[in-house]
């Protein structure tokens, strides 16, 4: 007679702090296969090759870079790959899930985050920490009021330098001195605490500023 139970997902974890480890076989090593790897990139995506895992979970205090993601996806497709971070800002988790990540995990909530991140991303759903979601959301918040304080010369000059207007354009386009358009930026670069345009560009579309941006 043959066995006929489900065939348990295979996880492979990589550069995860041995308690969460440890954790991790305790809580779930009825559910699913556990391996673990080191993170460096030739450990990790040789276990990939061996394991065939559906789920790799990496670290990224120990892992190479972004592009480890996109190896693991070449080398199998199928595999499912949730990144593990310990920055909550809105640029790093695109960074995560444009390198082909499934999902992303705040460091210090992994273990507890674990399993519904799992299910979400075998099922097919993106899956991003609680706590990664509430940092984002707060920190938009803080922009939206800064965007509310500026003037209606700042906002304009904003509006342009998103869609990537000169300087002397946008004083072309306002009918400003180029000193006065020189000045806004510099008040907006303070504002939104950047250096340059290019910074305060990303800052307004990373944050979802646009529909504020008359």
């Amino acid at each position: 007679m043959s066995d006929s139970s489900p065939i348990q997902p295979r996880l492979l974890l990589a550069g995860l702090h041995p308690m969460i480890l440890e954790d991790s076989r305790l809580q779930f090593c009825d559910r699913y296969r556990i391996d673990t790897v080191n993170a460096n990139e030739h450990s990790l995506l040789s276990g990939v090759v061996r394991l065939r895992p559906d789920v790799v979970l990496v670290d990224f205090l120990c892992a190479g870079s972004l592009k480890t993601i996109t190896r693991i996806k070449e080398i199998r497709p199928s595999c499912h790959v949730l990144g593990v971070t310990g920055m909550r800002r809105a640029e790093v988790r695109e960074a995560i899930l444009s390198a082909g990540a499934e999902g992303v995990l705040y460091r210090y909530d992994a273990a507890a985050e674990l399993a519904p991140a799992i299910d979400a991303v075998l099922s097919g759903q993106p899956y991003v920490s609680l706590a990664v979601t509430r940092a984002i959301e707060n920190s938009r918040t803080n922009r939206l009021k800064q965007m509310a304080d500026l003037t209606d010369l700042d906002r304009r000059v904003l509006h342009l330098i998103v869609r990537d207007y000169p300087a002397y354009r946008i004083a072309m386009v306002l009918g400003l001195p180029i000193g006065a358009v020189r000045l806004s930026i510099a008040h907006l670069k303070r504002r939104f605490n950047v250096r340059t345009k290019q910074e305060l560009k990303h800052c307004v579309v990373t944050h979802a500023l646009f529909s504020v941006v008359p």
